[in-house]
């Protein structure tokens, strides 16, 4: 199932009218669209950014998009998405290989391996 799909179906069979695996899709599609679909004109980095850098981001955002997670509840997959979100955008805010990337990544890491 595909993020609009389960956002669809969401909308109209409520948070928990519907299995795990959906918030999983849709999540997973909002990762792809904030991370790398949008971009920041306003921010000096953002706007233009290197191939090498758009190419490891992409990795980055396909391995969590493949990767199993464990929730017990729709409710834990919100709030961790969002710190992914929040995280990978920080990292596009950043120069690429720089110190601060560095920290965001290692972050990334450790978040992507609590659910793991």
């Amino acid at each position: 199932m595909r993020g609009k799909e389960a956002s669809e179906q969401i909308n109209i069979l409520g948070d928990d009218g519907v299995p795990i695996n959906y918030h999983l899709s849709f999540w997973r599609g909002e990762v792809i669209d904030f991370v790398i679909l949008q971009q920041d004109a306003f921010d000096d980095i953002d706007k233009q950014t290197s191939l090498e850098r758009q190419k490891f981001l992409l990795e980055k955002v396909l391995e969590i998009c493949e990767t199993d997670f464990n929730f017990e509840s729709f409710d834990e997959v919100n709030p961790y998405f969002k710190r992914i979100i929040n995280n990978l955008k920080q990292m596009n805010y950043s120069e690429y290989k720089s110190e601060k990337f560095n920290q965001y990544l290692s972050e990334l890491t450790t978040i992507t391996d609590e659910r793991k």
